[in-house]
């Protein structure tokens, strides 16, 4: 207990209902249990999550059953008696491995999407020129910043720049800049040596490290604080860095490609964003434009995510009936294509059993008439302060979303994270952060 939150089980069936309700990183499970023996706890864990990691605890004569244990996915298995530092040396070990293994399967999982451009919807003459501009843009090195507002697509589009230049068999890392702490970015992005600092227990490898060769993505560059922004120029300028805590030297070859959701040169003015270093990303301008002024494309993308999310929620639904489909093309969008896809996926994850998605099923600030595209206008900041914030609809979708997917579930928390598409780590994350139990 001295570094871990532990929980206790007297069974294997206690211990299975404590997975299914609790996040668990690792499981110490003795092979000799009342009941259930640990080998069939084992089978019925890896049915609950295929993650988790699982310590086998068994005596000298029973080695043959952990060595059957391990077969069946567990981790490692240890012998009776043992001593404290031999359990917490085991324990360290497993957890570390575990680690690295979801880190490998994360950036393989990454580098295998596929968002070419059929994934990215529109007809409009904008996604037109969108399209073109890709295609050329991808021929070259030079850095690329994609500037438009939140939810409108940038990261995909760095993507499908990626994917259509001569870089696509390698990596693309993407960083999301606010996500992280001003004292981590450093870190994250040029890695640290052990002991670099007091939390630094191991070497990490850097997003710069991990890109050589490909494109990295630093979405909302203009979160980066001062400090940051110079050691980002000077790797730039460089194309080398030095690890934190490190003394070698690293030459890397990446593309780099930064989007923004705001006017960097009033940033410049405010004293907020470096000059050379906008200079220094502004090489290729891209521009995206909102929802709202391409509303052309609205009647594709609704089609397209209804296609994927039907397949994906096996969704009895056949269509969306004319008034819901006019309704979903005049609403303003404020929160872009991000938000359009929210909307559709929770209409099918609620609404999938009927047979056509009626006005009544759409969201209360479509349906209700809060038209920002047709009452916009000189006292429009006014309307939208006084209607909800982007953060209190995704807010609000995700609640709903999470709290049917857990209906569907039965309360499991590893079915529901299955449904939803994701895993029991940010199911929990967004349950804690929406106060849901």
């Amino acid at each position: 207990k001295e570094n871990y939150r532990v929980l206790t089980a007297i069974d294997g069936l206690k211990a299975l209902e404590i997975l299914r309700n609790e996040y668990v990183n690792l499981v110490i499970l003795d092979i000799m249990l009342p009941g259930m023996s640990g080998l069939e706890v084992l089978s019925e864990i890896r049915k609950i999550d295929k993650d988790v990691e699982v310590i086998m605890v068994t005596a000298v004569k029973a080695v043959k059953t952990a060595i059957e244990a391990m077969k069946l996915g567990a981790s490692d298995y240890i012998i009776k008696p043992f001593d404290v530092e031999e359990i917490k040396f085991v324990i360290d070990k497993t957890l570390r491995s575990g680690e690295l293994a979801h880190e490998v399967a994360y950036l393989r999982s990454e580098l295998n999407k596929n968002f070419e451009f059929n994934n990215i919807v529109g007809q409009s003459p904008a996604m037109r020129q969108i399209f073109d501009t890709i295609i050329r843009v991808a021929k070259g090195d030079s850095p690329v910043l994609i500037t438009g507002e939140s939810g409108t697509g940038k990261e995909l589009i760095a993507r499908a720049i990626h994917l259509q230049s001569p870089r696509k068999n390698k990596p693309f890392v993407a960083v999301s800049c606010p996500n992280l702490p001003d004292n981590l970015l450093e870190s994250e992005l040029f890695g640290h040596e052990k002991g670099a600092f007091t939390s630094a227990t191991d070497k990490k490898i850097g997003r710069f490290e991990l890109a050589d060769g490909g494109t990295i993505f630093l979405d909302e560059i203009s979160e980066m604080s001062l400090s940051n922004q110079a050691k980002l120029l000077r790797v730039l300028q460089e194309y080398d860095f030095v690890r934190v805590g490190g003394t070698k030297t690293i030459s890397i070859d990446v593309r780099l490609i930064a989007s923004t959701n705001i006017d960097l040169k009033t940033a410049i003015t405010k004293g907020a964003f470096r000059e050379d270093l906008f200079y220094r990303i502004n090489v290729v301008p891209l521009d995206v434009p909102a929802l709202r002024n391409r509303r052309e494309d609205i009647p594709f993308l609704v089609r397209h995510y209804f296609q994927k999310y039907k397949e994906e929620l096996y969704s009895k639904t056949k269509k969306i009936q004319q008034n819901a489909m006019k309704l979903l093309e005049n609403y303003y969008w404020p929160g872009n294509i991000r938000e359009l896809k929210n909307v559709i996926e929770r209409m099918l994850t609620l609404y999938g059993d009927s047979d056509t998605i009626l006005e009544e099923h759409l969201p209360m600030e479509i349906k209700s008439g809060n038209n920002y595209h047709t009452s916009y206008n000189s006292n429009g900041l006014i309307e939208l302060l006084d209607a909800e914030s982007l953060d209190e609809i995704v807010s609000r979708i995700e609640r709903e979303l999470i709290e049917k997917a857990l209906q569907k579930a039965n309360g499991i928390q590893t079915r529901a994270a299955q449904i939803l598409k994701t895993t029991r780590r940010i199911l929990r994350y967004k349950m804690d952060k929406l106060g849901l139990t």
